[in-house]
Order: structure tokens, then sequence, then C-alpha cells
């Protein structure tokens, strides 16, 4: 699977964009670039449709920070393997402030976000070959929170995937040792600034969560991702957690990618026509 940090860029011709009437009829195999209504704007999504009958588990990706402003194609090849090994649909949505997205409001206000990404999913639940009732979340640092905060919120979710994400803001931001994610999460240089922890949130969640994060990590300390397994593991909710000792917020790809089709061949399965 692709790096979080990796910067892959689609060449526009490559890239459909069909009308949200012509989703049940997406191409096979690549991308399809769609909007859809949400917040009083619009969103972005992108949408690739396995090969067979279905109906496909659909695989949500939300993507991490991009100092380009470029936001759901940075996770097409990711979308893209998911689909080949084990053939679920895989809906890379463009975040509030990235891409082609454009609603109102505060880009990193985590009900409208919320809110983004719940209006993709229903919006591509109602295709005939999704599977509605086995959905799946994969966020990429920045959307790793965002993802943990969708963790109990998803109707049918069977498993979340979590990358290098944050949990618990107000320490991360007191114990981050980077300056720009300080600045990141405090823009306006408040004082008190009104910070979120997912972790009193977990109580809710049903679905197993794989939590992968690097050791060495000088963006988001590894104890980030302590947290939430010491809170999962109190509550005793199903999860895995794998820490790359020597990588930091770039987790190597081939690893990466070994954890996650095994996590999700056993909670959700493989999908492909025998």
């Amino acid at each position: 699977l692709a790096s979080v940090l990796a910067v892959f860029i689609y060449g526009c011709a490559t890239l459909p964009i069909i009308s949200l009437q012509e989703l049940a009829d997406a191409p096979v195999g690549g991308a399809a670039q769609f909007f859809y209504d949400s917040e009083g704007g619009r969103a972005e999504g992108y949408l690739i449709r396995p090969r067979g009958e279905g109906p496909f588990p659909l695989m949500v990706l939300l993507h991490g920070h991009s100092w380009r402003g470029d936001g759901a194609t940075r996770l097409l090849p990711v979308a893209e393997q998911l689909s080949k090994d084990l053939c679920y649909a895989s809906l890379a949505i463009s975040l509030p402030g990235y891409g082609m997205t454009e609603v109102p409001g505060d880009k990193d206000d985590k009900e409208t976000i919320s809110r983004v990404v719940l209006d993709g999913i229903s919006t591509v639940g109602k295709l005939p070959w999704v599977d509605r009732k086995r959905m799946m979340l994969y966020g990429f640092s920045r959307g790793a929170v965002f993802a943990a905060t969708l963790a109990g919120k998803v109707r049918g979710l069977r498993s979340v995937v979590l990358h290098s994400g944050a949990y618990d803001l107000p320490r991360l931001y007191q114990e981050t040792p980077s300056p720009w994610v300080r600045r990141s999460l405090n823009p306006n240089g408040e004082s008190n600034p009104h910070l979120f922890s997912i972790i009193p949130e977990v109580s809710a969640w049903t679905a197993p969560t794989l939590i992968l994060h690097g050791g060495n990590d000088h963006l988001v300390p590894t104890n980030q991702a302590y947290l939430l397994r010491d809170r999962l593991q109190a509550l005793r909710k199903p999860f895995r957690f794998a820490i790359f000792p020597e990588a930091g917020h770039r987790l190597p790809s081939d690893s990466v990618k070994k954890e996650v089709l095994s996590f999700l061949t056993e909670n959700v399965g493989s999908a492909c026509e025998r």
C-alpha cells in the first residue's frame, strides 16, 4: 500500500467525471470522479468498482494533510490495490479544504467533516453493487484522526484501519516536538485552543481496529497509538496493534500492506469471485 506521504498525481484524462445518476454503471477497475451535495456545498469523491457482480464491501479512505492542497487523489493507489487484492469497492473522499471539496465553515471542524464523510457513504451505499452491511474505514495521519471520530457512527462498520494518527489532540499539542503540528492544531495562537480527544468515544466502538504507527514518529508521538491501544484493551474491544520501530511518520509500505491485508481478510474477508 502506498505511503501516506506519497504524492501520486493522476492525469485528468484518465479519470472520468461521472454524475450521481451514472454511479450505478461506474466503469470497472479505474477510479471515477464524482461530486455530491453536503453541508451546503459539494464534496469530491473517487470511486473504484471491482470486477465481478458484487455486492462488494465498501472501503472509505480518508487522506492526510497535503501542502499541495490535493485530497483524495493521494489515496487512489491504495484504493486500487484494495480493489485488486480483495475486490472491495473503494471510496476516497477529499475532506473540507482539500481537493475540489467546497463546503462552508471550518475545515477542521469534526462535525462538518463527519457529515461530509457520512453523506459520501450514504450516496455510494445506495448503489446495487455496494454492500452496506460490510463497511470499512481507512484513515491516514490527519485522516486517521477523523476516521476514529467516525468509528462509532458508521452503520455496518466491520473494520477500522488507523495509520499514523492522533487520538488525543490536547495531549498531542503538549507533547509533539513539531512546531508545525502545534501551529496546525492552533493556527490562531490561542492560549487555550479548543481541541478534542477521541479516547472517551472508544466505548461506542464495535468494529475491530488496526493501529499502525512508527516508533520514531517525530510529528505524532508513538504515545498516541499506545493511548488508544490501552483504552481499547481496557474496554476489551477487538484490535490489532503494529508498531514499526525504525519508522517515522512514513511507514514501510510492504510491511503495512502485509498487516492491512491480513487484518482485513480476517475481519471482512475477500470479495473476489472464486
